[in-house]
């Protein structure tokens, strides 16, 4: 997925020009690479991605292209819904529906849009988090024709940035 790529590069970037030590750089990435994986949901011939990234670390023209304000307290949320072999997939037009909770047991709903971006769709939004937190999303996928919504659990540590 397109938007995930983007956390494990900017975070060494950051650790690197921070003078971390090697093993707290070693550490901080492989949180860094866990946190970026995209949560997964097969339902039949359907797979259902979401992603989380901080928005503060988007270039501007990503954050141009998802319509997001870059902010130190904002994550973007990316969905993707799609059918066919990876490579060759091709989006699924769906009603995307998503909430988070945080560790004090707060839900916050996540306004979500409609992006067409390179011949895909995806669904994207904003959470509000103020790290170090734990946000655990519920995402509810709604497509035609189809009577039950499917939906996907997944939680992902927020940390605060490093300071450089």
């Amino acid at each position: 997925m397109r938007g995930a790529r983007l956390g494990l590069p900017l975070a060494l970037a950051a650790l690197a020009a921070c003078g971390v030590d090697p093993s707290a750089r070693a550490d901080l990435a492989a949180h860094a690479e866990a946190a970026r994986q995209p949560a997964e949901l097969q339902v039949g011939d359907t797979r259902i991605h979401a992603s989380l990234a901080p928005t503060a670390a988007l270039s501007p023209a990503i954050s141009e292209r998802y319509g997001v304000d870059r902010a130190r307290d904002a994550q973007l949320l990316l969905v993707g819904v799609r059918q066919g072999p990876t490579g060759n997939e091709v989006s699924v037009p769906a009603q995307v529906s998503a909430r988070a909770r945080d560790l004090r047991g707060a839900w916050q709903d996540i306004a979500m849009r409609e992006v067409r971006s390179d011949g895909f769709v995806d669904y994207v939004g904003t959470v509000r988090v103020t790290p170090p937190d734990t946000l655990a999303f519920e995402i509810t996928v709604r497509r035609e024709g189809i009577d039950a919504p499917a939906m996907l659990r997944f939680s992902r540590e927020v940390l605060a940035p490093s300071g450089g």
